[in-house]
């Protein structure tokens, strides 16, 4: 089972007071409860004076606790709310048509050819600035995946992500 937090939450005023009044495993014990229900190691952490670390938290919910001895009768620990937020759908990416790939596929060549001390006249530079005008375009306003864009260059996914950065 996974574990789901209550991020942004802070432990109730009545709990944070009991926390603060433990010391030893019982504090250990009991911050371990909390965790369990799904308190964050922050919301635990700030409910000291000072605050305390979430690497010191962590420490307590880690350590093992004793074998000997009754356990301590604790109340339940309470149970944070937690949020269940659904993200918008995204819009559908979509495939290149046959001309696009053609274009991109007659480009990439040509572009690959480009320097940066080339003349901005120059076959090579046009056919760079055109193919990272187009892929641009195509991956920003048309979500077309850099895969599908660095396929029809010819190029690895790496060299493509560069280009439409």
């Amino acid at each position: 089972m996974t574990r789901r937090s209550a991020r942004g939450q802070s432990l109730p005023v009545y709990e944070a007071k009991y926390l603060t009044a433990l010391e030893g495993y019982e504090l250990h014990a009991r911050a371990r409860m909390l965790y369990q229900a799904g308190w964050t190691l922050r919301s635990i952490g700030e409910s000291f004076q000072p605050a305390r670390a979430r690497s010191t938290v962590r420490y307590w919910i880690n350590t093992p606790l004793p074998i000997a001895g009754p356990a301590p009768l604790m109340p339940t620990a309470p149970v944070p709310t937690l949020a269940t937020t659904v993200a918008p759908p995204r819009p559908p990416r979509r495939a290149l048509t046959p001309s696009e790939k053609t274009e991109i596929a007659e480009l990439a060549p040509v572009a690959r050819k480009y320097r940066a001390t080339m003349a901005p006249g120059h076959r090579a530079a046009i056919a760079n600035r055109t193919l990272t005008d187009i892929c641009a375009t195509l991956h920003h306003t048309d979500r077309v995946t850099i895969r599908d864009l660095a396929e029809a260059a010819s190029v690895s996914y790496r060299a493509m992500a560069r280009r439409v950065s």
